[in-house]
């Protein structure tokens, strides 16, 4: 077989020796067996179908948040039960997240889909018999949140892991993240702002609640057909697994079900993780105060709190795609995470200082800008600093991990906050999210401005920046000063542990990206000993909480990215 090479290659190992042709496995056959490349309107169905295999999903969301008076009046529980019940999807995936996402890489996104997608339809149906009849019953409600819970935590990672696997980076990938999460914020909009409405005309909350199994069961069909799509692709296309460079097979080609994973997450990436910890889940979790915030602000009911609250789902839903597209054309991974973390503290620091109307509505409007640029760019940095694309799924299911635990403290902490004031008022819990926000600019901050000025140290924050088409010249630059590679030499193909050949700036990218080996295990496991820690005192802060009684409506109803 014979190879060519482009000087616009995506950074990921693409061995174009796989897109022509494949030799028959008949042993007596001299055949060639031919298969076309695989078509757009193919690869734009997979998006298509991908991104609805969480609608159902985002639509019950915020369901249990908005409908919480509804639910303490019918069901009798207090604040602290009702704080359970909202909460329980944050908890059940501060460790659950992890095993999940090491399945993923093991057995592939379209499997995983459809398996996590059933459990989330399982969950919703057990809440929504809970509520039908006037049964009313809480226990079943609390099941039914756990059921959820599985699917909830990790069903967006399974699509990324879909879309890592048919888009490289510069390729269509951070446009396929952007697409999943406008499509995301509309069904979590339009199922918040109609709970109560869908409530109140037709006599009872449990029509919500089915109403929204009915759309969790179509997008466990949606899963299904995602599913049967990728096998059929496999067999009648040249379909090359972006995350490996080689054909899709639709299994992993090693096992990946393993915790030595941890050992190949360099510095960068923990970094990454630390900053979400604080701009990720303060931005996730200043939902569940959105709407009390704007009737306190602008003293009005809940229905125009919740419409101005849930104001910061619309402009998300339009951005995200067109930002996904700039990633894939220019980079600046790291510097949309900086521009998140501002906007989130510019938010903060006008909520804070300033009581005024005028001053409350830009602040929900930088709200919603942090928003715009928070998911894609975080799920696009994770899949290009770590050196083995095929961990993607571990890599993002550990941050996630910890920024379940992270949402659980700071709300837990906020409500404590809250109760202890004399008016109820939200005005000192702010401050909570205003120390994040500083956090979370710091990191960014500085991982920004050594991604310029120490260009060699952190190769991975490094090639995040650049732009794909800049990227193999990059590599190369930065392999010359660290003595992986010699002036003047030519590229030339190298051959991996699989046997097969591989461009060499890839081999020199996994490289560069890889931890130092000496310091490597040391650092790796002293970041997960933190990271565990994080979420022990998640665990610790809900147990605080359920014993404060703390209000529900600052427990997080969201899963936190």
């Amino acid at each position: 077989m014979t190879s060519s090479r482009s000087s616009d290659k995506s950074p990921v190992d693409e061995k174009p020796q796989y897109d022509i042709q494949e030799v028959s496995a008949l042993p007596s056959s001299e055949s060639v067996v031919t298969r076309p490349r695989l078509p757009y309107k193919w690869q734009l169905t997979m998006i298509l179908l991908t991104c609805l295999c969480t609608f159902g999903n985002h639509w019950s969301n915020g369901l249990i948040v908005a409908l919480k008076t509804t639910i303490i009046k019918e069901t009798k529980i207090n604040n602290s039960q009702f704080a359970t019940l909202v909460a329980v999807t944050n908890l059940v995936n501060t460790f659950l997240c992890i095993g999940l996402g090491f399945s993923i890489d093991k057995w592939g996104g379209p499997v995983m889909s459809v398996i996590l997608a059933f459990f989330h339809l399982s969950g919703t149906m057990v809440m929504s018999g809970g509520a039908t009849n006037n049964l009313n019953s809480y226990p079943l409600l609390i099941l039914g949140k756990v059921l959820a819970a599985i699917g909830d935590g990790s069903l967006d990672n399974a699509q990324h892991r879909i879309f890592s696997t048919y888009f490289a980076p510069g390729r269509g990938f951070a446009f396929s993240i952007g697409a999943i999460w406008g499509i995301a914020n509309l069904a979590q909009f339009t199922g918040s702002t109609t709970a109560n409405v869908i409530a109140t005309n037709l006599g009872s909350y449990a029509w919500a609640l089915w109403i929204s199994s009915a759309i969790s069961m179509f997008s466990l069909i949606c899963a299904v057909a995602v599913f049967f799509l990728d096998i059929h692709l496999r067999r009648k296309y040249n379909v090359t697994d972006q995350t490996s460079g080689r054909r899709h097979l639709g299994v992993a080609k090693k096992a990946t079900f393993r915790l030595s994973a941890i050992r190949h997450l360099p510095f960068t990436f923990w970094m990454v993780v630390l900053f979400a910890v604080f701009e990720n889940a303060g931005v996730q979790s200043f939902v569940s105060i959105s709407t009390q915030f704007a009737q306190q602000r602008l003293k009005k009911g809940a229905v125009v709190g919740g419409w101005v609250s849930n104001f910061y789902l619309l402009l998300p839903a339009c951005l995200t795609p067109f930002i996904g597209i700039y990633i894939d054309v220019f980079g600046q991974r790291i510097a949309f995470l900086f521009l998140s973390g501002v906007t989130f503290l510019i938010s903060m620091l006008l909520l804070k200082f300033s009581h005024t109307v005028p001053t409350f509505i830009a602040a929900y409007v930088f709200y919603a800008l942090s928003q715009c640029v928070t998911p894609a760019p975080q799920v696009e940095i994770i899949r290009s600093i770590i050196p083995d694309p095929q961990y993607f799924a571990t890599g993002f299911a550990i941050k996630k991990s910890v920024v379940q635990a992270s949402i659980v403290i700071i709300t837990t902490a906020a409500g404590k906050l809250q109760d202890d004031t004399a008016s109820d008022s939200l005005d000192p819990a702010v401050t909570l999210w205003l120390v994040y926000a500083f956090v979370s600019v710091a990191i960014s901050g500085v991982l920004l401005v050594l991604s310029y000025t120490a260009k060699n140290a952190l190769p991975a924050a490094r090639l995040s920046q650049i732009a794909p088409s800049a990227l193999p010249a990059e590599v190369e630059r930065i392999a010359l000063v660290k003595g992986l590679s010699q002036a003047g030499k030519e590229k030339e193909a190298e051959i991996d542990e699989d046997g097969e050949e591989v461009d060499r700036s890839k081999v020199h990218e996994k490289m560069l990206k890889s931890p130092n080996p000496g310091a490597s295990s040391v650092m790796a496991w002293g970041f997960s000993m933190v990271s565990i820690g994080i979420i022990v005192l998640g665990w610790i802060m809900f147990g605080l909480g359920v014993g404060w009684g703390v209000h529900g409506s600052v427990v997080a109803g969201t899963v936190g990215e």
